[in-house]
């Protein structure tokens, strides 16, 4: 008996330093875990819902660096059109429970969001800290086309199914055309970024007959601008033609040695402009003589700064787009100027530009050869435009 004894009490010895030990042992954690600092704390997680029917947007005060979601139902990309958004849609017919989605931005900044899936969305975009606008709604069908007339060069189009086909005007910048491919039931929806930064979002229906087709898209923000086409640079318009006229005879001169004289008559290259893709080269013709000047034309091409004997000339031609007050006479003692309008380009090296223009029945010809230089420090002719685009992009809903 004293045996059985003994061995319970050495047992029981054993456990309670086994006991003794273990939570020596956590103490020991706790405490290198309290002296080390580390701490926890949780992430708030906003909610936002997605669909196969609409293209949801999360959009970002900074472009994003990173994003990761939590499982394969639901898509999303990043666009390099409009760097600081995820576009977001459900890829299978629906899905229940939630998943989470990480975002990481530009500034630094780290969102956490839970993902749920709902048939119909109640809101199709997500700006963090901004409230939530409610889209328009246009109407479309499938046997006519509705337009919409943006204020600004269109640069990201997204649509939330083919029920409809969504195109941007061709040889247009700033209209997008939408179509229904045939009749649908649940609304879907349409989307489209700016070159200015401007986000714009449409609720998309079908009807037999709409009651309006075409639509101008925030006219307050270029009244100038309003109902008006902003074609390619290839194509501009008369308006855009005449404002771009008024802006280059409104300049003075900027360069001021940059001319020949030749009979009485001085041949100048008053401005070098870029507006775009479209350099303007602004010429002007001082007649000092007692006889008129009647050009017959004028030609610009490129070749070769030293043409070396018994080797074919190459000369490029660069033909322009336009013309902007090209005298048919200068007068004795008279002075007139005018601008040639052309796609734009720079020189390459050991090259010039060559401006040719020939007196119509006379022998006053002139001939300038303009190197680089002047080309690629050519006054920007909206400089106003340019400093906007430097700017943060800015989203407005509609």
């Amino acid at each position: 008996m004293s045996k059985t004894m003994n061995k319970i009490l050495f047992s029981l010895s054993v456990f309670f330093l086994c006991v003794q030990l273990v939570s020596a042992q956590v103490d020991a954690e706790r405490q290198a875990l309290e002296d080390s600092g580390v701490a926890l704390q949780e992430i708030n997680s906003s909610f936002f819902s997605v669909s196969t029917n609409k293209t949801f947007h999360l959009i970002f005060p900074n472009e994003v660096k990173y994003f990761s979601i939590g499982d394969e139902n639901v898509a999303g990309e990043k666009t390099d059109a409009y760097p600081c958004a995820i576009r977001l849609k459900s890829v299978v017919p629906s899905f229940e429970g939630l998943t989470n989605m990480s975002v990481v931005t530009a500034d630094g900044q780290y969102y956490s969001y839970n993902i749920s899936f709902a048939p119909e969305l109640l809101e199709t975009y997500l700006q963090v800290g901004k409230d939530y606008k409610q889209p328009p709604v246009i109407a479309v069908n499938d046997n006519q086309q509705s337009h919409l007339i943006f204020p600004d060069k269109v640069i990201y189009v997204d649509y939330g199914t083919t029920d409809v086909e969504v195109v941007k005007a061709s040889g247009v910048d700033n209209i997008v055309a939408v179509r229904a491919s045939a009749a649908f039931e649940r609304q879907t929806n349409v989307t489209v970024v700016t070159q200015s930064g401007k986000f714009y979002t449409f609720n998309l229906k079908f009807a037999e007959k709409p009651s309006q087709l075409s639509f101008v898209v925030d006219p307050a923000a270029n009244a100038a601008n309003k109902r008006v086409a902003l074609l390619d640079n290839k194509e501009l318009n008369s308006v855009q033609r005449e404002n771009l006229r008024k802006e280059i005879n409104s300049r003075f001169q900027s360069l001021n040695k940059l001319y020949k004289d030749y009979a009485g008559i001085r041949f100048a290259i008053t401005n070098i402009f870029i507006d775009k893709d479209i350099l303007f080269f602004k010429f002007k013709l001082t007649n000092y003589s007692n006889i008129d000047y009647v050009p017959d034309f004028v030609r610009f091409y490129i070749q070769d700064s030293k043409i070396r004997k018994k080797t074919a000339i190459q000369q490029i031609e660069q033909t322009p787009l336009f013309f902007f007050d090209l005298p048919e006479r200068v007068a004795a003692h008279e002075t007139k100027s005018f601008t040639a309008a052309m796609n734009k380009f720079t020189i390459p090296d050991k090259k010039k530009l060559i401006i040719e223009m020939q007196e119509l029945g006379g022998g006053r010809h002139f001939i300038y050869k303009l190197d680089n230089e002047p080309i690629i420090s050519a006054e920007i002719l909206n400089p106003g435009a340019k400093e906007k685009s430097l700017l943060p992009p800015k989203q407005v809903f509609y």
